[in-house]
């Protein structure tokens, strides 16, 4: 529990900084809600921290069913491809949404038959990218910011592949740097 605590929190605090360098200062959204700090609204960390728990927490369960090793330079590498897709998107001109998409697309699904990854995983990424573009969406709507060049429900295109690279390395995180064994801190019971 404690490293799944360690681990959901520093990748909040990475993510609040990604968020800030390469969408808040590209101008690719800009947050509404008071009180801000650096244009942010103060609960962007809580926000990255609620996601973080729930992409790593289904990432053990998955690991459970289909389980994954994956070496120290297998994460980093993984990391390093999901903060690049991350902060590419925040020089995407709107005209360009489509086409990135699709090219997200196409390099998840090379990594995924490279890595041989079963079913489940395929249901899970989609899950947490689907949970993810629904999250942003209601979060725009009800106001907490606006992506600038929204292109579907107040996100752009490039979203849910963003969210797939994501899944991947929640899973290489949560099978490599979680222990496997720990508790769900969702539902309080081992993991498989």
């Amino acid at each position: 529990m404690k490293r799944f605590a360690l681990v959901a929190g520093v990748s909040a605090i990475f993510l609040t900084l990604c968020d800030q360098l390469f969408h808040v200062r590209t101008d690719t959204l800009v947050y509404h809600w008071d009180p801000q700090v650096l244009g942010q609204t103060i609960i962007v960390p809580l926000t990255f921290l609620l996601a973080t728990v729930s992409m790593l927490d289904t990432s053990l369960r998955v690991n459970g069913v289909a389980p994954r090793s994956t070496s120290s330079n297998g994460v980093m590498a993984s990391l390093a491809i999901v903060t690049s897709v991350y902060l590419i998107s925040g020089f995407v001109d709107q005209k360009y949404s489509v086409a990135y998409a699709l090219a997200l697309l196409a390099t998840w699904a090379i990594r995924v038959v490279r890595r041989g990854e079963p079913a489940i995983v395929l249901g899970s990424a989609i899950l947490i990218a689907v949970g993810g573009v629904l999250g942003e969406a209601a979060l725009s709507a009800v106001g907490e910011f606006s992506y600038l060049q929204p292109d579907v429900i107040g996100v752009p295109w490039w979203l849910f592949p963003l969210y797939l690279h994501g899944a991947l390395a929640a899973r290489d995180v949560a099978s490599t740097v979680v222990l496997r064994h720990e508790t769900s801190p969702v539902l309080h019971q081992p993991l498989p």
